[in-house]
């Protein structure tokens, strides 16, 4: 959990804990909160789970439930404010279902607006904190990046179970992005309850 180095971002989250209802695990959780764009591809909040913070200082997402497209596996980022951001997640067979026809064809456009969450629990204080997060509640302006010639945007044809006890079927959607031209995101980042950091995420040279 947390980072990698010191100018890394990486989370590693348990995305069956999020799905799961025992309220006495701990674990960092994350949620694929938004997710607009690339030519009408907008992805529905079909996905209800209980939100294991729900107490004061949670500022992001309040209350009992969290409503989120998918689960996060993992958000990696390096740190430099026009650096890529990588996403695991896992959605819907709906969710799924939208995305294998979108990037079935050409697509129209490269451009979209996300927002993700991550809260993680401090053992030593006992207590949840927010460790990566969109201020302001405010969407990322993002382009789906390349590499070599590839858009880096995958969903897998295969359904992973939740467990062996609940029969939920979810389906793991990767992507990549970069900061879109001209804009700039501020991300908040938190290694603990009291350690916070804020980020600029912007393509070079924009001002």
């Amino acid at each position: 959990m947390g980072t990698t180095g010191d100018n890394n971002f990486d989370f590693d989250c348990d995305y069956r804990f999020g799905f799961n209802v025992d309220p006495r695990g701990k674990a960092t959780v994350g949620y694929l909160l938004f997710w607009s764009g690339c030519g009408g591809l907008n992805l529905k909040k079909d996905i209800e789970v209980w939100n294991p913070f729900n107490a004061p200082g949670q500022t992001a997402v309040t209350g009992k439930k969290i409503a989120c497209i998918g689960l996060l596996e993992s958000v990696r980022f390096s740190g430099e404010e026009d650096a890529p951001m990588r996403f695991v997640a896992y959605v819907s067979q709906g969710a799924a279902a939208d995305i294998r026809s979108k990037i079935g064809r050409p697509l129209t456009s490269t451009t979209l607006q996300m927002s993700f969450y991550v809260i993680a629990y401090d053992d030593e204080k006992k207590q949840w904190y927010e460790a990566a997060f969109s201020k302001d509640k405010k969407n990322m302006d993002a382009n789906l990046d390349t590499t070599g010639g590839e858009l880096q945007i995958f969903v897998s044809k295969t359904p992973t179970r939740i467990s062996d006890t609940l029969d939920i079927k979810v389906y793991r959607f990767e992507f990549q992005v970069v900061p879109a031209k001209g804009k700039t995101a501020t991300l908040e980042f938190a290694l603990g309850p009291t350690q916070r950091l804020v980020k600029q995420w912007k393509s070079g040279g924009d001002a």
